[in-house]
């Protein structure tokens, strides 16, 4: 299973990464940039919140410690583990590609409604779509994304489950597609779908939620110039990154990147899902 991290230069060179140094590695995944930071000489902890991919790994990184848990929970991992504070903070918001290509996961067009980063907890995809109202679905399309389509998906969504639940990709796909004009899905650069279902990823796994959570916790889990990156692969995310780091550097936080870092066309070439990548950087000081 390959996996390639992206903007790990970027990533290393932010986090002033090397011996001495304990980092944070919020998003495990397959343990790319965690392989990375640990080629430094540097400490790191792993968290993630897919038991799946921890157990992936795991052999890898026999000597690593890897916590299963959502980086909301930040504060709490470092407490059970008698750590006051870290270094460096690092946060991979990308969906990997493994779990894409996993119909059993769902985050994809095909496969059961579930899209659950953690197993564990009880809501799936497979709940919003068929018990929330018109309205809120209507709602989560539209702040998620989908800016056009999102009355006529909900309505398409609603009287479709009339008959039946809602139960897989396949058919979810085949409401959306029957409310946007060929002309429309033809001119598309990314697949016309794809705002709806990241619109049910966000909202299954409450990605924004943990995001500010994250953020939040940073000051309290950093030393002195200690640095949180951060990775967002829409703008929806990197929106909020730029507004609470904003928020950061008016209460003892420097911005490290005026603007965010971006892959270099050598990197997406051999790596196209960096292309969407933004990196950005703070350091308590």
């Amino acid at each position: 299973m390959q996996h390639i991290p992206v903007l790990v230069k970027e990533c290393l060179q932010m986090l002033n990464s090397g011996k001495g140094k304990t980092i944070i590695d919020c998003t495990l995944g397959l343990g790319g940039h965690t392989k990375e930071l640990m080629k430094t000489g540097c400490r790191v902890i792993s968290i993630d919140r897919d038991e799946k991919a921890i157990e992936s790994v795991k052999k890898e990184l026999p000597d690593n410690v890897i916590i299963h848990s959502s980086f909301s929970k930040l504060k709490e991992v470092l407490s059970r583990l008698s750590i006051s504070k870290v270094d460096g903070i690092l946060a991979d918001l990308g969906v990997s590609t493994y779990q894409l290509e996993d119909s059993e996961r769902g985050f994809g067009f095909e496969g059961k409604l579930d899209m659950r980063m953690d197993t564990t907890q009880k809501t799936t995809a497979y709940n919003i779509i068929n018990d929330y109202t018109q309205g809120q679905l209507s709602k989560l399309l539209f702040d998620y994304g989908e800016r056009r389509f999102s009355r006529q998906i909900a309505r398409a969504i609603s009287n479709s489950r009339v008959y039946k639940p809602i139960e897989t990709g396949e058919e979810l796909l085949a409401v959306v597609k029957s409310v946007m004009p060929p002309k429309y899905r033809f001119s598309r650069e990314h697949h016309w779908a794809t705002p709806t279902f990241r619109a049910l990823r966000m909202e299954v796994n409450a990605d924004l939620e943990e995001l500010k959570a994250l953020i939040a916790a940073a000051p309290d889990c950093l030393n002195q110039n200690g640095r949180l990156v951060i990775i967002s692969f829409h703008s929806i995310e990197d929106k909020i990154v730029k507004h609470e780091f904003k928020a950061l550097s008016k209460k003892g936080f420097k911005i490290l990147t005026k603007r965010p870092l971006e892959a270099t066309e050598e990197e997406i070439s051999k790596n196209s899902k960096s292309q969407r990548a933004k990196l950005r950087a703070i350091e308590k000081v």
